[in-house]
């Protein structure tokens, strides 16, 4: 059965994923996560050299695994990380001498991230959805299965990992948001939510609250408040639970999630196993 390779150059980590397909639904076989905090070594608009070289080498390491795995279809895409640096084309040349890299826009970002949810929640037809990533937060507004809005602004859990927690920005970016894109002007009793953020934040919910996939508003303001407040339940379920490389952005993620979910007076989240990865192996390689 074919083997797909799917790199992830994000904010936070570069991921890797090996795909089979079963029938048309992909099935991940192999999965590596390497935390580089990529948007760390932005200054001043330009990619410093450190994090290129990191990343050079995560790439080396990927590309000698997927072929040992005999995995000859692969490619990797990058997302924020790449938007708004001066040298940014000197660096997607680097990183593509080792791996075919596709550079996402904004809304193609938060398209793949909609595809990908489908694949979770295909029942769904109309609705709000979201993915909090390390350096950007995508929205989307969707009806009849179809995108009517697909945005995304540059601020993610990494970000604000350097704000306060109660910071007005995450409110301000969604307001202005809703201002610039209509169909993303309007309430949500449900939204999907997509990406590492909220998947982490699933786990801990099954295993304090057994939610499962579908979570109620008062359930994520209430862990959100214990962990804030270090209830040691709590507190303790996350260290054992959440990925160490994760845990210093957990809380900036899950602030962005509440705004979001205030602002469209949301009250259940339906969690995606599925997102960007699939949506781009759907969308970009299979089509083609």
């Amino acid at each position: 059965m074919e083997r797909f390779g799917i790199i992830d150059i994000g904010s936070n980590t570069i991921v890797l994923i090996i795909y089979m397909m079963d029938g048309d639904k992909p099935v991940p076989t192999g999965y590596q996560s390497v935390p580089v905090h990529l948007i760390d070594y932005i200054e001043n608009g330009h990619m410093r050299e450190e994090g290129i070289q990191k990343t050079l080498q995560v790439l080396h390491k990927y590309r000698d695994q997927l072929r040992l795995a005999e995995c000859v279809n692969y490619e990797a895409f990058i997302t924020e990380p790449w938007r708004g640096i001066d040298n940014h084309h000197a660096m997607l040349d680097r990183f593509r001498q080792i791996v075919p890299v596709s550079a996402l826009s904004g809304e193609e970002e938060a398209s793949y991230d909609y595809y990908g949810s489908q694949l979770s929640w295909p029942d769904i037809p109309d609705g709000i959805a979201f993915d909090i990533g390390g350096g950007s937060t995508e929205l989307i507004s969707f009806k009849e299965r179809q995108i009517t809005a697909a945005m995304s602004f540059p601020l993610g859990c990494v970000r604000l990992r350097h704000l306060p927690l109660d910071t007005e920005e995450c409110a301000n970016e969604i307001m202005k948001a809703r201002t610039d894109y209509p169909s993303l002007n309007v309430t949500a009793e449900s939204v999907i939510a997509i990406g590492g953020t909220v998947r982490a934040f699933k786990l801990l919910c099954d295993v304090l609250y057994h939610t499962g996939a579908i979570i109620p508003s008062e359930t994520v303001k209430d862990l959100y408040h214990r962990l804030l407040n270090n209830e040691k339940t709590a507190v303790d379920a996350m260290y054992r639970i959440i990925d160490p490389a994760r845990i210093p952005v957990f809380l900036p993620g899950i602030h962005m999630m509440l705004e979001i979910m205030r602002i469209y007076s949301t009250q259940q989240l339906y969690v995606s196993e599925t997102g960007i990865r699939e949506g781009f192996l759907m969308k970009k390689i299979l089509n083609h």
